[in-house]
């Protein structure tokens, strides 16, 4: 039987996405772009903790941290198509979650959501001080596998996240809705 090893991003694919969306009803497209840019990227990178994101954000949008907050986190929804369409692939394939994150978020939320069993193993940014779309962080996720697979999928949102998947030996999945994950043999 073929094995693949399938590796998920978290937020706009198990969960909806939570920055650009909640930037921009704030701010003008290039300026919620340019705000993320420069706040969310040294988060992902573990530079600067969740609580120093939140404090951070809500200045930079003139907000009370505590209503932000709120109003942000009412944006971790579940996309609840997603966990039995990972499940059935988890039955003959190994699944991984990748994602760019501040630390403690990622895990908070596979703990509320009671998601841990659906990945093999998790790599959070911030943890490893890498992020997508680099390099590394792919090759890294993929190392703590031995399996010797058939393919290797990444599922994301973000096309930038997948443009140079293909020279690193790793087909990319354009995630839009759970239709998009057919394409896995």
């Amino acid at each position: 039987m073929k094995k693949n090893l399938i590796i998920f991003d978290c937020f706009g694919v198990i969960f909806g996405e939570v920055a650009p969306v909640f930037l921009r009803k704030f701010l003008p497209r290039e300026k919620a772009d340019a705000l993320k840019e420069r706040l969310f990227v040294p988060a992902d990178l573990g530079q600067v903790t969740y609580d120093e994101l939140m404090t951070d954000m809500a200045k930079a949008l003139g907000m009370e941290k505590k209503e932000m907050i709120s109003q942000w986190e009412e944006l971790f929804i579940l996309r609840q198509e997603i966990v039995p369409a990972i499940k059935e692939l988890g039955k003959s394939n190994d699944i991984a979650l990748l994602s760019n994150a501040p630390e403690g978020v990622v895990e908070g939320l596979l703990e509320r959501f009671n998601l841990w069993d659906l990945f093999n193993k998790t790599v959070i940014s911030s943890a490893v001080k890498m992020a997508k779309p680099d390099k590394a962080i792919y090759e890294y996720c993929v190392s703590l596998f031995e399996g010797n697979y058939e393919k290797i999928y990444m599922v994301d949102d973000n096309i930038v996240n997948l443009e140079h998947l293909p020279s690193i030996g790793i087909t990319p999945i354009h995630y839009k809705t759970v239709e998009d994950l057919k394409v896995i043999e």
